[in-house]
């Protein structure tokens, strides 16, 4: 699979999270929302039985007074037919009782009259009284239900947000990791591109002579890191068919490293690879480890030269060969 379908996929991937959350979250918040209309309607349908009740409660007192006064007026006809039959008997005898009974009964329905203004706004001060209570606790109660709902969807806002933040900061990690590795593959793709095209450029120098422009050296761009983990470099293998009377070269890279060899097996050592070597071990022995290319760089030697004294020492037995890492005997022995 290549890195782009690899990319493709895991954004795939991650954009499914983002639904599968953003799913989740709008559930969450569509069940929050039922669920607060369930307790308003319960809420609504409490306060309306409550009503009734304080209506059914005033129905019943108003039926009540209406049967006191019916009572009262039956009353108070009776007792004017009463005694208007006994002063009819005894007009003349039982004027002045009559007039005293006339009094006591102005007196009597005054005084019941001034019991039942009592009564009446005793009731309504009760009523008054409980339309207040009953008016206090349900602004109470709406206050505090108000405050409960306000508090559960400020809690659920936040939620809402460190979810949104955390995922914006995995998102905007993820981004920057994946651009952090395109750099790095990039950046050894142009390492290797310019290390190919050097060997090939060395290679021609070496095999066509001076008729072909000189190799340019390489400069390194990174700063020299002894002890750095190697990168793994692809591996290639390069061979030049040898021409009529000139010595078949056959060369192979492996990262950074470069042979070249003649065709029957035997290499020459050139006089400026031994008049190199002391120096390339020194320096190989001072950084505990280094790369051809920081050989190169360190010294100011060219490529073949490097490449012929590291070979000198390795025959030598005073330096060896880790990947692209070339490491002094005595060092690795203390390692």
């Amino acid at each position: 699979m290549s890195l782009k379908d690899s990319w493709q996929q895991q954004r795939q991937e991650r954009q499914q999270e983002v639904i599968q959350r953003q799913r989740s979250v709008y559930q969450n918040l569509e069940a929050a929302r039922q669920e607060r209309q369930v307790q308003a309607a319960q809420l609504r349908d409490e306060l309306s039985l409550f009503r009734e009740a304080i209506a059914s409660e005033d129905k019943v007192r108003r039926i009540n007074f209406q049967q006191v006064q019916a009572e009262l007026q039956q009353f108070c006809a009776k007792l004017q037919t009463e005694v208007q039959i006994f002063l009819k008997d005894a007009s003349d005898r039982r004027q002045v009782q009559a007039q005293e009974v006339a009094q006591k009964l102005d007196a009597f329905v005054q005084v019941l009259r001034q019991e039942t203004a009592e009564l009446l706004a005793v009731t309504a001060a009760d009523r008054k009284i409980m339309a207040q209570q009953v008016e206090q606790e349900l602004v109470a109660f709406i206050e505090a239900l108000r405050a409960d709902v306000q508090s559960y969807l400020w809690e659920m806002e936040t939620i809402r947000k460190d979810r949104a933040e955390k995922l914006h900061q995995e998102l905007a990690q993820s981004r920057l990791d994946r651009e952090a590795e395109m750099k790095e593959i990039f950046h050894r793709l142009a390492e290797f591109r310019a290390e190919l095209q050097q060997f090939c450029a060395e290679l021609r120098y070496e095999v066509w002579g001076s008729d072909v422009l000189a190799p340019t050296p390489v400069s390194s761009t990174k700063p020299i890191a002894p002890k750095s983990s190697p990168k793994i470099a692809p591996k290639g293998f390069v061979t030049v068919k040898p021409t009529p009377n000139q010595t078949s070269i056959g060369a192979s890279q492996q990262g950074n490293s470069i042979a070249i060899t003649p065709a029957n097996g035997v290499k020459p050592v050139s006089k400026d690879a031994i008049a190199y070597e002391k120096e390339v071990y020194n320096y190989i022995h001072q950084t505990q480890g280094a790369r051809l290319t920081q050989i190169e760089t360190t010294l100011g030697i060219n490529r073949f030269q490097a490449v012929d004294a590291l070979r000198s020492l390795i025959k030598k037995g005073l330096i060896t060969q880790r990947d692209r890492l070339y490491i002094a005997h005595e060092d690795l022995v203390q390692a």
